[in-house]
């Protein structure tokens, strides 16, 4: 039961951390708070990662497509339809969400690493 509470706690400090870092601050707000996050929730490297991929690629796909349908996708027919970008749009930016979250999430756990070391 404890593991589980653990995971809501989490969750829900990524979800409000999340939102109040795309309501506030720039666009590498959303790394400081993975980085944040895998400092405060210490997990083994590899759930850090896949956490920060799969979070920072959601988040970022989410955006671009709230973005995008404001303005009717016109930006984005534009970049498709003239084969300016070999992939779609949405897809590039998922990718580089999810680098993003990856490369917060890593610093934070190698920062929460490194402060385990100074205690010792």
């Amino acid at each position: 039961m404890k593991k589980n509470k653990n995971i809501l706690i989490m969750v829900f400090f990524y979800i409000t951390g999340s939102a109040l870092a795309i309501g506030y601050l720039p666009w590498w707000g959303l790394g400081v708070v993975f980085a944040f996050g895998a400092l405060l929730f210490v997990k083994p490297l590899w759930q850090e990662l896949l956490l920060g991929l799969l979070l920072g690629a959601a988040l970022w796909a989410g955006i671009s497509f709230i973005m995008s349908a404001q303005n009717q996708h016109i930006l984005y027919h534009r970049f498709v339809e003239g084969k300016i970008l070999p992939l779609n749009p949405f897809l590039l930016t998922a990718i580089l969400g999810g680098l993003h979250g990856l490369l917060g999430s890593l610093f934070g756990f190698m920062l929460g690493k490194w402060r385990k070391n100074l205690r010792k």
